[in-house]
């Protein structure tokens, strides 16, 4: 597996999961939550768009499989249509 791979799937499994657990904290505590749960959410979008930037890099390798080239590229895509849909909420 190439290295951009596993890196973009990392970013991306980081981003949902900050995400996730964001949202989950917040409906615990009814709303009211302090600055980091935003700053979280900030790291989440990095995370999100960094994991986006080395799975459409990896690509451009010729080693590695294309299927996971491609579900790092996916769920990528998901933690930014979350936060997304976040936002508007």
């Amino acid at each position: 597996m190439v290295a951009d791979t596993l890196i973009s799937f990392l970013f991306a499994t980081a981003s949902i999961a900050f995400t996730v657990g964001c949202l989950i904290y917040s409906t615990v505590v009814g709303g009211r939550v302090s600055d980091r749960v935003g700053i979280l959410l900030l790291m989440s979008l990095v995370m999100a768009v960094t994991g986006l930037g080395f799975g459409l890099h990896s690509f451009r390798l010729v080693e590695g499989d294309n299927n996971a080239k491609r579900m790092t590229v996916i769920l990528s895509v998901i933690a930014l249509v979350l936060l997304v849909i976040l936002f508007f909420l």
